[in-house]
Order: structure tokens, then C-alpha cells, then sequence
């Protein structure tokens, strides 16, 4: 089930829609390394690879907060 509302800031929409296709793809390479991990296919690149991706979906949700809390603020004066 999807819930998602899009937002009314179309900024915030994009870093939203960005945001849930890279933890989507997160979800399933974190899948794929523990198969690999299992099989003793794993390789070092593919950890390089999930760390990469989280810290990108990290400074997306930064961006995120901080284009809402710009808003409130705008939205206050």
C-alpha cells in the first residue's frame, strides 16, 4: 500500500521521489550482498557500494529537513 502525498513544495517532491527509488534500490542490493555473503560471492566493492548509497540517502533526508524547516520559516514571516 502506498500512502504517499505528494508534497506542495514540488523541491521537497523531487528529494522525496529521489529519496524512496535510491532506498528502494538500498533494500535490494542489501538483499543481494547477504546472498552474496551466504554464497561467498561478496565482494569488498559491494560493501563500498551499500555505503555509498546510504550516505547519499542520508544527505538526501538532510536536504529534505532542511528545505521544510526553510518553508516553516518562510511560512512564519
Amino acid at each position: 500500500m502506498n500512502d504517499h502525498h505528494p508534497d506542495p513544495d514540488p523541491a521537497v517532491e523531487h528529494e522525496l521521489q529521489a529519496h524512496a527509488l535510491d532506498a528502494a534500490q538500498l533494500a535490494g542490493d542489501v538483499h543481494r550482498y547477504q546472498a552474496d555473503l551466504s554464497n561467498g560471492r561478496a565482494h569488498p566493492e559491494a560493501a563500498d557500494r551499500l555505503a555509498a548509497l546510504g550516505e547519499r540517502i542520508s544527505r538526501q533526508a538532510h536536504r529534505i529537513s532542511g528545505l521544510r524547516d526553510g518553508l516553516r520559516r518562510a511560512r512564519r514571516t
